[in-house]
């Protein structure tokens, strides 16, 4: 098959958001190292559509400019509507293989819900004073406990106290890579409450990604969801619309969600939003 790379825009929120994602075609037998290159061309995640191996419907592989990555969620979206349109899914219904299992997903023509993990919650931290100086902010900034939280791939869930707050931070991102490490994350999460047309705000500084801030995480938004509703104390699925990319001119929207049982633990996540085809992304190049 020959190699051809689709470009879509995942979770955008008005003209010029979402996440962009190159969806590759026919990448079956290349080597690692020219799947790795051909992200670092992108300049943007890149998922690799693949042939099935263990009962899935499709195998993906995720890759940003710099490393592999076990699981994108905007790009098993974007990967999912382009295989659904092209009548290569089930209808309605698909099983992924991705680096970290099987997965599901549920699609249409312009979106999909992208099933992730029960969550693994990392103790609160006691000293937050290197979080504080990696995000220049005072160390009485945080509205709430700062923990990790890992649906898929862990992150560094940061509170603060309004969208504004999110909107103007200015990172050191060689310290935040370093507290990362540290910490055993991928990335810092930090978000708000009460966003303007939207339930949080957030942004997402990744840990040595090839690029520094990402318009749209769906596996931090999934994470946020299950730190949100280890609060709640109703059983059912618990919702937020979250926002994230807008302090990057790319305004992005996810809806992100966990179900909590009837003892109280979150026992599922998942994240949904929409993906279109788009012009190759020259801001990320």
């Amino acid at each position: 098959m020959t190699q051809r790379a689709v470009w879509t825009s995942v979770f955008p929120d008005g003209p010029g958001g979402g996440n962009p994602c190159p969806v590759v075609f026919g990448a079956d037998g290349l080597p690692d190292d020219e799947l790795q290159a051909s992200a670092a061309g992108f300049g943007a995640e890149t998922v690799f559509v693949l042939a099935a191996r263990s009962g899935g419907d499709v195998r993906l592989r995720y890759f940003v400019p710099a490393h592999e990555m076990e699981m994108c969620v905007h790009a098993t979206i974007a990967a999912s509507v382009l295989l659904g349109r092209g009548g290569r899914l089930p209808d309605g219904r698909a099983t992924v293989e991705s680096p970290l299992g099987r997965i599901g997903v549920t699609w249409d023509s312009d979106s999909a819900i992208v099933d992730q993990f029960a969550p693994v919650f990392g103790a609160e931290l006691d000293d937050t004073s290197r979080v504080a100086a990696a995000l220049r902010i005072a160390p009485d900034s945080f509205a709430g406990p700062v923990r990790s939280v890992s649906t898929a791939r862990p992150k560094l869930m940061v509170p603060l106290h309004t969208e504004r707050a999110v909107d103007s931070l200015d990172p050191d991102y060689e310290l935040i890579w370093q507290v990362c490490d540290e910490l055993g994350v991928t990335g810092f999460y930090p978000y708000a409450p009460h966003a303007d047309r939207a339930d949080i705000a957030a942004r997402q500084f990744p840990c040595r990604a090839g690029y520094v801030e990402d318009p749209a995480t769906g596996v931090a938004a999934a994470a946020l969801a299950a730190h949100l509703t280890a609060n709640r104390n109703t059983p059912g699925w618990h919702s937020w619309r979250i926002a994230q990319g807008r302090a990057m001119s790319r305004p992005s929207m996810l809806m992100a969600e966990a179900q909590l049982d009837g003892s109280g633990a979150v026992v599922a996540t998942r994240v949904g939003g929409t993906a279109r085809e788009q012009e190759p992304d020259t801001r990320h190049l």
